[in-house]
């Protein structure tokens, strides 16, 4: 190729310059393979500082896992979800009505209405994402068991007795048109 087709991908270079480069740019003989051996005891030796600091920062062993494994039971729900909502703070204390509604005969751990009566002052509590998941559950399992008015009487506790966000108020507003026409449709 010529210089005078494209200056830029010309190249005026003889081809016995290239062998010359060439042979400086490489190490002869033993400097060659000495170099070499250096290389790969770095590479092995990075390797090893890196294994140790991820294991460091996972400190996570197979034993570790073993034991936890063994140790490891899955969680079997089978319904009654609104329950949990007894041992929050404040609790929720279901009325004879969503009692009814949900046809829980035999309710143990339901808080008095005189604790819930003393709650009504005081100031709302912030929602970890635990009980919000938590309150939401419990509102899709009795919306799909159609128990309407129980899923109306959470959403309103909820929102009484807890502080809003952006989020909350948008998921709160969703429950509430859902269940809103579902009542008027039945």
């Amino acid at each position: 190729m010529s210089a005078e087709a494209d200056p830029f991908l010309a190249l005026d270079v003889s081809s016995d310059d290239y062998a010359t480069t060439a042979a400086h740019d490489q190490h002869s003989g033993a400097d060659a393979t000495f170099a070499a051996v250096e290389a790969e005891d770095d590479s092995d030796a990075e390797r090893e500082k890196a294994g140790a600091a991820r294991a460091a920062r996972t400190r996570y062993t197979e034993d570790d896992f073993l034991a936890q494994k063994a140790s490891y039971t899955a969680r079997i729900d089978e319904g009654n979800i609104w329950k949990q909502l007894l041992s929050f703070e404040p609790p929720f204390c279901p009325s004879e009505e969503f009692i009814s509604a949900v046809n829980a005969a035999s309710v143990d751990t339901i808080p008095s209405a005189s604790s819930s009566d003393s709650l009504s002052g005081k100031q709302k509590t912030t929602l970890d994402k635990k009980h919000h998941q938590t309150i939401q559950a419990a509102v899709s399992e009795l919306y799909f068991l159609e128990k309407y008015a129980a899923v109306k009487e959470i959403i309103t506790w909820a929102k009484d007795n807890f502080e809003k966000d952006k989020k909350w108020d948008v998921q709160v507003k969703k429950w509430e048109d859902k269940v809103e026409k579902k009542m008027q449709a039945a």
